[in-house]
């Protein structure tokens, strides 16, 4: 790469993130058997080498690095699983469908605002986990067309995971590598979030208009909808929801704690705390939980990436990626920021946003390493990665597990026609998120 020399073992740990990335996007083979193997094989080709130190404990140093990751999302996951019990947010949506009369252009407005704010603060698999079966209902009571509101869904659950560190696995995997407080999160990507979720918006109304215009609303229908019907247990509202947004709160104001108290808490101890209490007073079986609310597929899937990209990292090819970014760009930050923000949307569409992102955060720090002030990047990496994740049904893991409900529903999703409609809008929302970090950090 450029003069940059890279070692036999460099090449090999490439060529297995290849085939990873490869059986990832065809989806030929399930995405943790794939990764599984990926992180076994370079384990057993011994392309973790270090003095005194054995290939296995090498590799699971990187796991061991990224364990407030992997609670963060399990906590996450029981927490938020606990608290759907009690049926509030299935109430808050057909609460939405009443106020807009039903109307599908408000209707499809509000839903999309929706999934924006529950993405917020969250986390965009819990939201679609929650809100997908909602859509699917009103889909069908409302005779709906299904497309624009699984898209809306998707899209908006995607770009609210920029919005801040707990809204995205990627976006809390680089502010907690980078070391971005929430608040700096919110800061810089939020405005830009805002933006792309206007032309979202926009873009999906004109897109979809003749299908939505299409719609016959039933008013006698929408007078029956009764929000207070989808309560299920209110014990778990009156106790779960200010539990659920305490943990969100001292998410938020860690950073102050630490600054004024001297006590330093991570993401992770706050929700598995708050999901333990939880279990605790509403009496959950751990079994129970741990086989129904939590997802081992997503939990796996990462700890094979961590190893996986560790090798890439341990054996000099991110670096080797970063100085080759820089040297493209012959140093600009305006060039880079363009080719991070398009690129990422553009290449998370197609491959799982997850490994991406783990792999462009080692590569921006490695550009740091060279002495580029790199700051504006980390946006142009969330933001774009972010958007991206939403052009097709595997750009990211909540669209997996969004378009995985609607197929158990009976509603098949056509790959090609999904790109045909979401792609436009990636590219559209990635130049977006260019003009609006270039104004940002180089015009005013």
């Amino acid at each position: 790469m450029h003069g940059i020399e890279l070692t036999t073992l460099s090449y090999v740990s490439l060529a297995v993130l290849l085939v990873v990335y490869f059986f990832l996007i065809t989806e030929k083979l399930n995405k943790v058997i794939v990764t599984g193997l990926g992180a076994t094989f370079v384990i057993l080709a011994q392309l973790f080498q270090g003095k005194g130190e054995t290939p296995q404990g090498i590799a699971f140093e990187y796991i061991h690095h990224n364990l407030d990751v992997l609670g963060f999302v399990v906590g996450m996951m029981i927490l938020v699983g606990i608290v759907r019990e009690s049926g509030f947010f299935e109430a808050v949506a057909i609460w939405l469908v009443k106020k807009v009369k039903g109307n599908p252009f408000w209707l499809l407005i509000s839903l999309c605002y929706l999934t924006l704010l529950m993405t917020g603060l969250l986390s965009n698999i819990p939201t679609v986990l929650i809100l997908t079966p909602v859509v699917l209902v009103l889909v069908k009571e409302l005779k709906l067309p299904m497309l624009p509101f699984l898209i809306g869904v998707v899209t908006f659950a995607n770009i609210g995971g920029a919005l801040t560190p707990i809204s995205d696995p990627t976006t809390y995997y680089e502010a907690k590598t980078v070391g971005l407080s929430f608040m700096e999160v919110v800061q810089n990507s939020g405005l830009g979030v805002i933006l792309i979720s206007l032309v979202s918006i926009g873009y999906l109304l004109l897109v979809f208009r003749k299908q939505l215009a299409a719609v016959k609303v039933n008013v006698k229908d929408i007078a029956a909808f009764n929000p207070a019907s989808a309560i299920k247990d209110k014990r778990i509202m009156a106790i779960g929801l200010p539990l659920l947004f305490g943990s969100i709160v001292l998410m938020i104001l860690k950073e102050s704690i630490s600054k004024h108290l001297g006590i330093q808490i991570d993401n992770a101890t706050i929700v598995l705390f708050a999901s333990f209490v939880a279990m605790l007073i509403f009496k959950k079986e751990p079994k129970e939980i741990f086989e129904k609310i939590v997802d081992w597929e997503i939990i796996f899937f990462f700890m094979g990436l961590f190893i996986t990209i560790g090798a890439l990292e341990h054996n000099g090819v991110i670096s080797a990626l970063g100085l080759y970014l820089v040297q493209l760009s012959k140093g600009s930050i305006p060039v880079l920021l363009f080719l991070i923000s398009v690129g990422s949307g553009i290449l998370s569409t197609f491959i799982d946003n997850v490994p991406y992102n783990i792999t462009m955060v080692s590569a921006v720090q490695a550009m740091a390493k060279s002495g580029l002030a790199v700051y504006p990047l980390w946006w142009a990496l969330n933001l774009g990665t972010s958007l991206g994740g939403a052009g097709s049904p595997i750009g990211a893991a909540c669209n997996v597990v969004a378009v995985g409900i609607a197929e158990k529903e009976g509603k098949h999703i056509v790959f090609m026609k999904y790109l045909m409609y979401a792609f436009p809008l990636v590219v559209i929302n990635a130049l977006v998120v260019f003009g609006y970090l270039y104004v940002k950090f180089f015009v005013f």
